[in-house]
């Protein structure tokens, strides 16, 4: 009669240590390393043409304000996730056109408008520098006289929060919310329309 050797615990315990160390790995991948990633190549430049100007809380129709930052760029370039997440909306919108939504750690959302194309499914989990579509002119953006960008909100809690003082150097079209200040919330204001 043979005896079948059981596993020994020293290697029972090895393949659950490495089994751990993949699963952490990957998991690891899903961390935020910088405060925030830049949504576009490039010098972040904030939009200012004819028909507007990008600025957070920038004067909108309706008495509103605007909730997040345009920034300026070359149409298709691509849109990056500024922080690691998961993607909890993927749509069209009147005012946005096609847009995507992120969710984050620490009750933190992104919103990008105006994509052209969309690169992520609803669902997805994202790494921070993800592509998650490219720069469109869709919705209130497809005006000829708009300069392609993408509309960019960061949201703290329901909040919008001025993206640059979530880590983005600004560029250009500088104002006085590019300086850093404290990271009190401001007044949410209506939701309604495009940017």
């Amino acid at each position: 009669m043979t005896r079948r050797r059981r596993p020994s615990s020293t290697l029972l315990f090895s393949v659950s240590g490495l089994v751990s160390l993949l699963i952490a790995g990957h998991e690891l991948s899903y961390v935020s390393w910088r405060r925030a990633a830049a949504p576009v190549d490039g010098p972040l430049v904030i939009r200012k043409d004819a028909k507007g100007d990008g600025r957070f809380q920038a004067p909108r129709s309706g008495n509103r304000r605007h909730r997040g930052i345009d920034l300026a760029a070359a149409l298709g370039s691509p849109v990056r996730a500024f922080r690691s997440g998961r993607v909890s909306h993927v749509g069209t919108h009147k005012g946005f056109g096609r847009f995507v939504e992120l969710t984050h750690a620490g009750g933190v959302r992104s919103l990008y408008a105006h994509l052209q194309d969309v690169a992520v499914k609803d669902h997805q989990r994202i790494r921070q520098g993800d592509l998650i579509g490219t720069v469109g002119k869709t919705g209130n953006a497809r005006h000829p006289s708009i300069t392609p960008h993408v509309h960019f909100e960061v949201l703290r809690d329901g909040t919008p929060v001025d993206p640059a003082k979530m880590g983005l150097a600004l560029q250009g079209h500088l104002h006085e919310s590019v300086m850093p200040a404290d990271d009190s919330p401001f007044e949410e204001t209506d939701a309604a329309g495009g940017d």
